[in-house]
């Protein structure tokens, strides 16, 4: 098995040195031949910890030690340990580096990094069904080897050291990546940029290239563009957040700018039919040789900055001090008759609007909103419904904010609500004379997000009479809500 794995490597290292003699060039046909070794039915799917990810993990070292990348420690293995459900795992990210040539500047470090771990494989009726993840990710994992021969080949012309990494562990919450920046593997204040190549085999069907996250490095898509007019890329976004899904999220969480390279996410993503023959290899090639030119670019610049607000978040420990998003509350509301013995019975209640948080601590959050609301109530002769603005303020107390970990979180506060309209017994409410058309009250719920998604129940207390004279008796709102809401 080892002599057969060590011919593999160099029948495919003597292919390319026949290909590419005299230009540094990257070529379709090598990244070809990458993906249909990492993503064959044989090597079952690459996952975490099994037979056929070691395999996988040995033929990207030993490609890595053909082309002359530098190893990074003792040899180009960096292990883990990693704990799912009762089972302790051990994971191998792959590293390699090309030592930059300026005596300050090489202690500097460009990471590009792809994940070659999948999801293994399923059983039907006793037989294997395999995730073969062509796309997702041998795609990008054959991108950055030969992204490493490339720039091997330039090593005099660079002057700060790029890091190429097989990130392990990816699919199970991105342990791999998470332990490279954690362990220090290079030292994380040193990594002045990374580029996660995750899924880049479908350029012909998305025709255009994802490069998110290029805005948090200062003067990142301006830097860009040429290279991507030069090797005819559409490039279809460059914005300045960070990718959560991705290898990008430890980086970005430690304030080191963190680009998502990416096709997109389309075809039989997670599906068996995810196989090597579907791939658009011109595509791979295009973008792969323009990331070469683009990283010789950044290893060369005179400074890579990230932008202050990447700087700011990552002091706060991956929560950014501003966050907005939308929200919908739908529930049951009644009103309560404090000087009677009766209550109203509950109605369909529903909110929706504009949420935002302004960050106190790092479990401490001030959340301002502002909601169109409905809340109505039935009693024996008729029915009420409200319709409002209304305006809560909370406390979010929340637990610590984690890579694809849900957070939970409680909150209380206070609302002002303004009612614009009304009716009781289909009669139009009058409120001049009889109801009073400002309401104070109480709110507190508790709840999780994940991925940006929130989850939560709410409780919604009236404090001051509806009616405005206490004469005609006492009337107050109660509702209780489920909450779905999206934080961007």
């Amino acid at each position: 098995m080892m002599i057969t794995k060590k011919l593999t490597v160099f029948a495919i290292s003597v292919i390319i040195g026949m290909s590419v003699f005299g230009q540094a060039g990257i070529e379709s046909e090598i990244l070809k031949k990458h993906v249909y070794f990492l993503a064959a039915d044989s090597l079952e799917g690459r996952g975490l910890a099994t037979e056929a990810g070691l395999k996988a993990g040995n033929y990207i070292a030993d490609y890595f030690r053909e082309i002359g990348l530098q190893a990074v420690g003792d040899s180009y293995f960096h292990p883990f340990f990693a704990r799912i459900g009762q089972t302790m795992l051990e994971g191998r990210n792959i590293v390699g580096m090309v030592e930059g040539s300026d005596p300050v500047l090489k202690h500097e470090y460009i990471v590009l990094g792809a994940h070659y771990d999948h999801i293994s494989y399923t059983l039907d009726d006793g037989a294997k069904v395999v995730f073969n993840g062509a796309d997702d990710n041998a795609s990008g994992t054959a991108a950055v080897m030969e992204i490493g021969r490339a720039l091997a080949g330039q090593k005099g012309n660079l002057k700060r050291s790029v890091i190429l990494v097989a990130f392990d562990g990816e699919e199970s919450s991105l342990i791999g990546s998470s332990k490279f920046v954690k362990d220090n593997t290079v030292p994380a204040g040193q990594i002045k940029l990374m580029m996660s190549l995750d899924m880049i085999g479908r350029y012909a069907e998305s025709k255009s290239l994802i490069m998110g996250a290029m805005e948090s490095l200062e003067g990142g898509a301006e830097r860009l563009m040429p290279y991507a007019g030069k090797h005819n890329i559409k490039i279809k976004k460059t914005n300045g957040e960070i990718f959560n899904r991705t290898d990008t999220k430890p980086f970005g969480d430690a304030g080191i700018p963190a680009v998502y390279v990416s096709s997109g996410i389309i075809g039989p993503y997670h599906k068996p039919e995810d196989d090597p023959e579907t791939l658009d290899y011109e595509g791979m090639e295009k973008i792969s040789n323009m990331l070469v030119d683009l990283t010789i670019d950044l290893a060369n610049a005179e400074s890579l900055v990230p932008v202050k607000q990447l700087t700011a978040q990552a002091k706060s420990k991956g929560l950014p001090f501003f966050r907005y998003g939308v929200k919908a509350n739908i529930g049951g509301s009644s009103n309560i008759y404090p000087d009677e013995f009766y209550k109203g019975k509950s109605s369909f209640s529903s909110e929706v609007g504009l949420t935002t948080q302004f960050r106190i601590t790092k479990n401490i959050s001030l959340q301002p909103e502002v909601l169109y609301s409905t809340m109505g109530s039935k009693y024996e002769t008729g029915k009420l419904r409200l319709h409002s603005i209304s305006a809560p303020v909370s406390l979010l107390i929340a637990s610590k904010m984690e890579p694809s970990v849900p957070r939970v979180y409680a909150s209380i506060g206070g609302y002002y609500s303004y009612h614009f309209a009304g009716s009781v017994n289909n009669q139009t409410m009058d409120f001049d004379d009889t109801y009073d058309n400002e309401e104070l009250g109480i709110v507190y719920g508790f709840g999780l997000e994940f991925m940006s998604v929130c989850i939560s129940i709410n409780f919604k207390h009236g404090l001051n009479n509806l009616m405005q004279d206490v004469d005609n008796g006492k009337i107050m709102n109660r509702a209780n809500f489920f909450t779905l809401g999206y934080m961007f």
